[in-house]
């Protein structure tokens, strides 16, 4: 039996969030997100499907929060944990401080 190995390509933590975030926020029909997210977390060790968690999260809130659904982004942040909670803020300030730069 001849089995073709996956090939694995480094990617970063930011990205993954990044998609994760994307795959949370979109109603897509021909992307299967739901395949991608389950292989981002069954490739990912603890510590960092933590973070990409998290970092997916921050993206989310932000995103609604850039849309005008201030109450969705805050329902969001409620429902974190505090140890996580200011993570995710700490993030939200450098994604709102880098859309600032951007958009100056």
């Amino acid at each position: 039996m001849n089995e073709e190995k996956e090939t694995l390509i480094p990617v970063s933590v930011a990205e993954l969030a990044a998609l994760k975030a994307m795959a949370i926020l979109s109603d897509c029909r021909v992307i299967d997100f739901r395949t991608i997210l389950s292989r981002i977390d069954e490739r990912a060790g603890d510590s960092s499907k933590s973070l990409i968690g998290s970092m997916s999260l921050a993206y989310v809130v932000f995103e609604y929060k850039k849309r005008g659904r201030e109450e969705a982004a805050q329902k969001i942040f409620d429902e974190l944990k505090p140890e996580v909670a200011s993570f995710v803020a700490e993030l939200l300030d450098v994604l709102e401080e880098e859309w600032r730069e951007k958009n100056e």
